[in-house]
């Protein structure tokens, strides 16, 4: 799939987009198994030393933001950050690099981006207007197409275990939503990098938020 545009049958229902801009994901190198990065010695010079920056587009809609790796990174895939699951968003800027991070209960996803101030205010109003109603749809919706929000940053394929974490999910009939996102999260063991488990981890995220805000799914 093309990292250049989120088509009609990768979103959700009732989704649709609000930004659409290139991007970098901000990963640690060791974290994500990749070998130093030839250039690692100058990071410093723009506040991402032991990182690298994977470039992409990123995709925010109404429900999430979705982040699309180009196919000439080390790493290749996309992951979604549902924007129920969102704690706080802030301008992470260091000296010419534009940078916001977004954070959640279990991730925190740093973006290299132009127009960080807009991007953040708009990341705010579309949290703030989902509220328990529209927290249980999505979650509704989720379970019922968890592949939608991604299968990860991977160097190589892993998704045999990534789509059983996703596949316990897919019923929806799962009232206790601790429960379920337990029961996802416990397939993501110690031999899973993060950006490997990033797409469901999404999902677990958000879970966990509609948990917060009191929301029970009808059995």
């Amino acid at each position: 799939m093309s990292f250049l545009s989120l088509p009609p049958d990768s979103m959700f229902p009732g989704e649709h987009l609000v930004l659409r801009k290139n991007a970098n994901a901000v990963i640690d190198v060791k974290e994500s198994g990749l070998t130093q990065f030839a250039f690692d010695d100058l990071m410093w010079l723009i506040g991402m030393s032991g990182k690298e920056a994977i470039g992409g587009r990123c995709f925010l809609t109404n429900y999430r933001l979705v982040f699309k790796a180009h196919p000439a990174n080390r790493l290749r895939g996309s992951f979604s950050v549902f924007l129920p699951s969102v704690l706080d968003v802030r301008n992470t800027s260091f000296a010419v690099t534009r940078k916001v991070t977004v954070t959640t209960g279990l991730q925190e996803t740093t973006l290299v981006l132009w127009g960080v101030p807009r991007f953040i205010d708009t990341v705010r109003a579309l949290s703030a207007g989902l509220g328990p109603q529209q927290v249980a749809h999505l979650v509704r919706l989720v379970l019922q197409e968890p592949w939608k929000a991604g299968d990860g940053l991977k160097v190589a394929a892993r998704l045999e275990r990534l789509n059983a974490a996703l596949s316990l999910a897919r019923g929806g009939a799962e009232a206790d939503l601790e429960r379920l996102a337990g029961l996802v999260a416990d397939v993501i063991d110690g031999s899973f990098r993060r950006t490997d488990a990033a797409g469901v981890l999404g999902i677990v995220d958000l879970l966990h938020s509609a948990r917060r805000a009191g929301v029970v799914l009808p059995r």
